[in-house]
């Protein structure tokens, strides 16, 4: 019993280090092929739907948290310990692009919101234990949205990280946001 809450406690202290680090990471930086772009987030409390930072609206439903959005909407599944993130990149004419954490399948959700000929990328990368992971872009097809999804098997409590980028090679860095717990 004490073994579990003291892995909580550490687990919640390492949250609000993140969770400060976090606010170091959320300006956007210029995407070239989009001219410039807005960054809204959310990190979320899966466990009680609460936004523990950031400039999405959060509404907690019985078994889960939903986030509005234009493309299909997000929802994240209650999670004890887990923490979400999500990210939306705007332009002036909308949503060109958003990815996804969800701590309850540890799975990344990315999408191209907008069917323009041009993608943003994304890494997931853990903090302390979970290597980070290959740039992820959604399908390039004819549909409006496309979307991808990645599994992952993440060690409980692990800090992650994403970070996004306007070119397949991550050198061209968009934003960033560290935060999530699986």
């Amino acid at each position: 019993m004490f073994r579990r809450a003291f892995r909580r406690w550490v687990g919640g202290a390492v949250a609000v280090g993140a969770i400060t680090f976090a606010a170091l990471f959320v300006a956007p930086g210029p995407a070239q092929a989009y001219g410039s772009l807005t960054m809204k987030y959310a990190l979320v409390d899966t466990d009680n739907c609460q936004r523990l930072e950031g400039n999405l609206t959060v509404i907690a439903e019985s078994d889960g948290c939903r986030l509005n959005d234009s493309a299909d909407g997000t929802y994240f599944v209650k999670d004890p310990g887990g923490v979400a993130m999500k990210i939306e990149m705007r332009d002036s004419n909308g949503m060109v692009a958003k990815f996804e954490f969800h701590p309850y399948d540890e799975k990344l959700w990315y999408y191209d919101t907008r069917n323009d000929g041009d993608t943003l990328y994304v890494t997931l990368c853990g903090i302390r234990t979970f290597p980070c992971t290959k740039l992820y872009a959604a399908p390039g097809t004819s549909n409006v949205i496309d979307y991808g999804v990645a599994d992952f098997d993440i060690a409980e409590d692990d800090g992650m990280s994403l970070t996004v980028y306007d070119d397949a090679n991550g050198v061209d860095w968009v934003a960033g946001l560290a935060g999530g717990y699986s």
